[in-house]
Parts: C-alpha cells; structure tokens; sequence
C-alpha cells in the first residue's frame, strides 16, 4: 500500500494529485501576503484567475462543438455546449463575491492594476471569437438541410440536432449577455456608473457593449412566431365571431 502512496509522475509535488495539477506553480501565481496591497487582494486575483481557467475551459469546449457542427454531429454538439455552458455559469456568479469588496478597499487593490481590465480578459476574449464561428457553422448547416431557422422551430421534432444546437447557442449567447450585465452592475456598485475604468474606458461603454448578441436571429424568430400566433388567433376570432 505504501508504493500506491509514491508519486510515479514527473514534476513537483509530494503526491501525483500535485504532479498532475501542477499545485505547486498554480498557487504561486497569487501575491505573497507581503506583496499585497489590501488583504482583499487575494480574493480579488484568485476570482480572477478561476474566472480565466474556466474561460479557458469554455472556449475550448465550444472550439470542438464548432468543429462537430460542421460535420454535422448535432448530438455531440449539444453534450459539449451543456458543459461549456454549464462552467460559463460559474464565472458570472463569481462576479458577485467581487461586490463584497469595498469601493474604498477595491482602489487601493486598483493602484497595482496598472492600465489592466476587465476587457482584456483572454478568455472572454476568446468567447468573443468562438461565438460567431459556431454561428457561421451553424448556418452553413441549415443551408445544406435547405430550410431557415422558422423551419428549425416550426419543425423541431423532424429536425431535433438542429433545433437542440440552435437552443445550446442561445444558452450560450444569453450567459455571454448575462455576464456582460453582472459584471456592469459590479463596475457600477464599485467605482460608479458615470467614471472612467482603469483603461480609460468610460463604465458606460459596459452598457453599451452589453447590448450586443451574438444570434440575433435566433432571439428575432420568436418575435415572428408569436406574431404569427397572435394573426391567426385574432383571424379565428373574427371568423368565429367574437
């Protein structure tokens, strides 16, 4: 049993948990207690550095939901973008222990931020990127399916992989949208909503910024269904006579 106990990989660490996970260099990429500028710091970079990982994570799993579209593995497409979609949850809501940080102790943590921000996040960044290319991919699809996205909805039973990738990318899009919203009323709580951020980029680009999606179509063939509905409700009204 001892021998089970004896790490067999390469690198540091007492155990192979460490070895594979590499703990020893992950939690040294945080300021020493020595170095901090308020003892909120640790929070402040360890919210941030989780965010990035799972980021990371996300963007990765979406790059191979893109690549199954294409070949048209709509099953596999809709497992990956559950998870991508599911670890997106957790940056957001990591947005809000943030908020426990007060606006007198954030700027002192700020004066070692340099011009850093926010909208240099790699791995949002990355969400930015993947986004339009599984929009791309997708639509690709319903061209060579030959129908539109009404036909996607309206036929959802026939064309289940489509209408299930369609409904995971706008999971997708409304979490991007989500934390684009949280991480506004963060800046707001925190340095105010009508100040300039640590870029020089006004809070109030935030909120434009937020307006922005991805799938507009996806989100606008509700709009035409239910007008669509709502016609021909009124027109049996009328020819019942009510």
């Amino acid at each position: 049993m001892d021998d089970l106990k004896k790490p067999i990989l390469p690198g540091k660490g007492k155990s192979d948990y460490e070895r594979y996970l590499h703990t020893d260099d992950l939690l040294s990429l945080q300021k020493s207690p020595q170095e901090f500028l308020h003892p909120d710091e640790l929070t402040f970079q360890v919210i941030h550095q989780s965010s990035e990982l799972l980021l990371k994570a996300v963007a990765w799993e979406l790059g191979r939901a893109c690549a199954l579209i294409e070949e048209g593995d709509f099953a596999n497409v809709g497992r990956l973008m559950r998870r991508a979609n599911q670890m997106l949850e957790y940056p957001i809501s990591m947005l809000h222990v943030l908020e426990t940080i007060s606006p007198y102790d954030y700027h002192l943590i700020r004066a070692g931020l340099g011009h850093g921000s926010g909208l240099d996040s790699p791995g949002f960044l990355a969400l930015l990127h993947i986004g339009p290319r599984l929009g791309e991919a997708f639509h690709t699809q319903l061209e060579k399916a030959g129908v539109e996205v009404d036909d996607v909805y309206r036929r959802h039973e026939e064309l289940f992989g489509l209408h299930d990738v369609a409904e995971r990318m706008l999971d997708f899009d409304e979490r991007v949208h989500l934390f684009r919203f949280h991480h506004l009323k963060l800046a707001q709580r925190i340095i105010g909503g009508g100040v300039i951020g640590t870029m020089g980029t006004p809070v109030e680009v935030l909120h434009q910024r937020m307006e922005h999606l991805f799938y507009k179509d996806l989100w606008d063939v509700r709009n035409q269904i239910t007008a669509g509905a709502n016609a021909a409700l009124e027109k049996s009204r009328m020819e019942s006579g009510y």
